[in-house]
């Protein structure tokens, strides 16, 4: 009895495989894909970033509310915030980190005046009424910035 050491025809052997023309629309469908996709992924990413530094602009600023309720003036800086006033058994303070933006930009405390002025100077007819956080230079809401911010 012979043994056959080729069990697979010859034209089963020749279609073993991919030929170039499948690979390549193969790939032209991913890449069409890719090209559909990313700039929505990208436009998600940038968009949570901007929603989360909105979000931490709101903490800051009932932050300094609560700061200026318990020490009857208001904070020159964020990381004043952080500190306590009193030992930590007695008041906490308002915040317990830093925020920090998503963009990896500081955030920076700005004055507001009763006329409704933001980073002036206070004088005897127009004291500061409170304070909150400057987003010049947060988000403008363009892509630019957004790479701009990862620098």
């Amino acid at each position: 009895m012979r043994y056959r050491s080729d069990s697979i025809g010859v034209e089963e052997r020749k279609r073993s495989g991919f030929t170039l023309v499948e690979l390549l629309v193969v790939l032209l469908i991913l890449a069409a894909l890719m090209l559909i996709a990313l700039p929505l992924y990208f436009r998600a990413v940038y968009e949570g970033r901007v929603r989360g530094c909105q979000a931490q602009i709101k903490v800051i600023n009932t932050a300094t509310q609560a700061f200026h309720a318990r020490n009857q003036t208001w904070p020159e800086i964020v990381e004043d915030m952080c500190r306590p006033t009193a030992p930590s058994w007695v008041i906490a303070p308002p915040l317990e980190d830093v925020p920090r933006c998503p963009f990896g930009t500081p955030y920076e405390l700005v004055a507001i005046l009763q006329d409704g002025t933001v980073n002036a100077a206070p004088t005897a007819g127009n004291p500061q009424v409170g304070v909150t956080v400057s987003t010049a230079e947060h988000f403008e809401g363009s892509w630019i910035t957004a790479t701009r911010h990862r620098e």
